[in-house]
Protein backbone atom coordinates (compact mmCIF):
# COMPACT_ATOMS: atom_id res chain seq x y z
CA UNK A 1 0.00 0.00 0.00
CA UNK A 2 1.61 3.49 -1.31
CA UNK A 3 0.14 6.40 0.92
CA UNK A 4 0.37 10.00 1.12
CA UNK A 5 -0.89 12.22 3.69
CA UNK A 6 -2.25 15.96 2.27
CA UNK A 7 -3.66 18.24 4.83
CA UNK A 8 -4.08 21.84 5.53
CA UNK A 9 -4.01 23.70 8.74
CA UNK A 10 -4.94 26.77 10.54
CA UNK A 11 -3.87 26.44 14.65
CA UNK A 12 -1.80 22.87 14.13
CA UNK A 13 -4.83 20.19 15.51
CA UNK A 14 -4.73 18.74 12.10
CA UNK A 15 -0.98 18.89 12.00
CA UNK A 16 -0.95 16.79 14.70
CA UNK A 17 -2.91 14.20 13.08
CA UNK A 18 -1.34 14.28 10.11
CA UNK A 19 1.73 13.50 11.33
CA UNK A 20 0.92 11.06 13.24
CA UNK A 21 -0.91 9.33 10.25
CA UNK A 22 2.27 9.60 8.31
CA UNK A 23 4.66 8.23 10.93
CA UNK A 24 1.90 5.28 11.55
CA UNK A 25 1.47 4.58 7.60
CA UNK A 26 4.80 5.67 6.89
CA UNK A 27 3.94 7.85 4.28
CA UNK A 28 5.10 11.16 2.91
CA UNK A 29 3.03 14.40 4.12
CA UNK A 30 2.20 17.47 1.71
CA UNK A 31 0.87 20.53 3.76
CA UNK A 32 -1.12 23.00 1.63
CA UNK A 33 -0.93 26.82 2.05
CA UNK A 34 -3.52 29.24 1.00
CA UNK A 35 -2.85 32.60 -0.79
CA UNK A 36 -4.54 34.42 1.94
CA UNK A 37 -3.59 35.08 5.28
CA UNK A 38 -6.43 34.06 7.45
CA UNK A 39 -5.74 36.02 10.84
CA UNK A 40 -6.75 34.91 14.29
CA UNK A 41 -10.12 33.21 15.03
CA UNK A 42 -12.86 36.12 14.74
CA UNK A 43 -11.12 37.80 11.24
CA UNK A 44 -10.56 34.11 9.89
CA UNK A 45 -14.70 33.22 10.21
CA UNK A 46 -15.30 36.83 9.13
CA UNK A 47 -13.22 36.03 6.47
CA UNK A 48 -14.45 32.89 4.93
CA UNK A 49 -17.93 34.28 5.13
CA UNK A 50 -17.01 37.31 3.17
CA UNK A 51 -15.28 35.17 0.80
CA UNK A 52 -18.32 32.49 0.05
CA UNK A 53 -20.48 35.44 -0.13
CA UNK A 54 -18.77 37.24 -2.44
CA UNK A 55 -17.64 34.19 -4.40
CA UNK A 56 -13.95 35.30 -4.08
CA UNK A 57 -12.28 31.85 -3.52
CA UNK A 58 -8.67 31.35 -1.90
CA UNK A 59 -6.73 29.21 -3.64
CA UNK A 60 -4.01 26.95 -2.70
CA UNK A 61 -0.26 28.23 -3.18
CA UNK A 62 1.27 24.60 -2.95
CA UNK A 63 2.29 22.52 -5.58
CA UNK A 64 0.18 19.87 -6.82
CA UNK A 65 2.02 16.59 -6.70
CA UNK A 66 2.22 13.37 -8.72
CA UNK A 67 0.02 11.10 -6.96
CA UNK A 68 -0.74 8.01 -9.68
CA UNK A 69 1.64 5.75 -7.75
CA UNK A 70 -0.28 6.23 -4.64
CA UNK A 71 -3.09 4.09 -3.83
CA UNK A 72 -4.68 5.63 -0.95
CA UNK A 73 -4.61 9.56 0.07
CA UNK A 74 -5.44 10.82 3.16
CA UNK A 75 -6.93 13.99 3.11
CA UNK A 76 -7.16 16.36 6.42
CA UNK A 77 -8.73 19.55 7.10
CA UNK A 78 -10.26 21.58 9.70
CA UNK A 79 -14.54 22.37 9.30
CA UNK A 80 -14.94 25.83 8.43
CA UNK A 81 -18.51 27.19 8.54
CA UNK A 82 -19.78 23.16 7.65
CA UNK A 83 -17.14 22.28 5.20
CA UNK A 84 -13.33 22.24 4.06
CA UNK A 85 -11.75 25.11 3.52
CA UNK A 86 -11.91 26.50 -0.19
CA UNK A 87 -8.68 26.95 -0.62
CA UNK A 88 -7.94 23.42 0.18
CA UNK A 89 -10.99 22.49 -2.07
CA UNK A 90 -9.62 24.15 -5.32
CA UNK A 91 -6.13 22.50 -4.04
CA UNK A 92 -7.92 18.85 -4.46
CA UNK A 93 -9.63 19.90 -7.73
CA UNK A 94 -5.95 20.02 -9.48
CA UNK A 95 -5.18 16.21 -8.17
CA UNK A 96 -5.54 13.14 -9.92
CA UNK A 97 -7.58 11.30 -7.79
CA UNK A 98 -10.45 9.59 -9.02
CA UNK A 99 -10.16 5.59 -8.52
CA UNK A 100 -8.17 6.06 -5.73
CA UNK A 101 -9.00 5.45 -2.20
CA UNK A 102 -9.72 8.57 -0.41
CA UNK A 103 -9.18 8.82 3.41
CA UNK A 104 -10.50 12.10 5.04
CA UNK A 105 -9.46 12.91 8.56
CA UNK A 106 -11.28 16.23 10.03
CA UNK A 107 -10.46 18.64 13.07
CA UNK A 108 -13.46 20.76 14.34
CA UNK A 109 -15.47 23.14 17.16
CA UNK A 110 -18.79 21.68 16.58
CA UNK A 111 -19.49 21.30 13.39
CA UNK A 112 -19.37 17.68 11.49
CA UNK A 113 -17.62 16.57 8.61
CA UNK A 114 -20.82 15.57 6.48
CA UNK A 115 -20.94 18.70 4.13
CA UNK A 116 -16.93 17.66 3.60
CA UNK A 117 -17.19 14.38 2.47
CA UNK A 118 -20.13 15.28 -0.20
CA UNK A 119 -17.61 18.26 -1.53
CA UNK A 120 -15.27 14.72 -1.87
CA UNK A 121 -17.84 12.99 -3.36
CA UNK A 122 -18.69 15.94 -5.91
CA UNK A 123 -14.64 17.00 -6.85
CA UNK A 124 -14.11 12.90 -6.69
CA UNK A 125 -17.16 10.61 -8.15
CA UNK A 126 -14.97 8.30 -9.17
CA UNK A 127 -13.15 7.72 -5.94
CA UNK A 128 -13.72 5.44 -2.93
CA UNK A 129 -14.21 7.83 0.15
CA UNK A 130 -13.79 5.57 3.31
CA UNK A 131 -12.78 5.43 7.15
CA UNK A 132 -13.30 9.23 7.67
CA UNK A 133 -11.86 10.29 10.96
CA UNK A 134 -13.37 12.89 12.99
CA UNK A 135 -12.02 14.67 15.76
CA UNK A 136 -13.99 17.45 17.50
CA UNK A 137 -14.83 19.07 20.45
CA UNK A 138 -18.35 17.50 20.54
CA UNK A 139 -17.35 14.25 18.70
CA UNK A 140 -13.97 12.20 18.96
CA UNK A 141 -13.14 9.16 16.80
CA UNK A 142 -11.44 7.00 18.34
CA UNK A 143 -7.50 6.94 16.72
CA UNK A 144 -6.46 3.40 17.06
CA UNK A 145 -10.09 2.32 16.43
CA UNK A 146 -9.91 4.12 13.15
CA UNK A 147 -6.10 3.04 12.34
CA UNK A 148 -6.94 -0.56 12.86
CA UNK A 149 -10.03 -0.66 10.54
CA UNK A 150 -7.65 1.41 8.11
CA UNK A 151 -5.24 -1.31 8.09
CA UNK A 152 -8.08 -3.88 7.44
CA UNK A 153 -9.92 -2.37 5.32
CA UNK A 154 -6.38 -1.94 2.79
CA UNK A 155 -5.62 -5.62 3.43
CA UNK A 156 -8.82 -6.59 2.24
CA UNK A 157 -8.63 -4.50 -0.75
CA UNK A 158 -5.05 -5.42 -1.46
CA UNK A 159 -6.18 -9.53 -1.21
CA UNK A 160 -8.69 -8.91 -4.17
CA UNK A 161 -6.08 -7.26 -6.35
Amino acid sequence: MKAMVIYCTKTGSTEKIAKRIAKDFNCPQLKVEADVVYGGFFSACARVVSDRLQKTLPKAVTETPEVSDCDILFLGFPIWWDDMPDYFREFLGRLDADGKRLVPFATSGRSDMSRAIETLRELFPNANICNPFHYGVFHRDNYLVWKDEVDEDAAMENALH
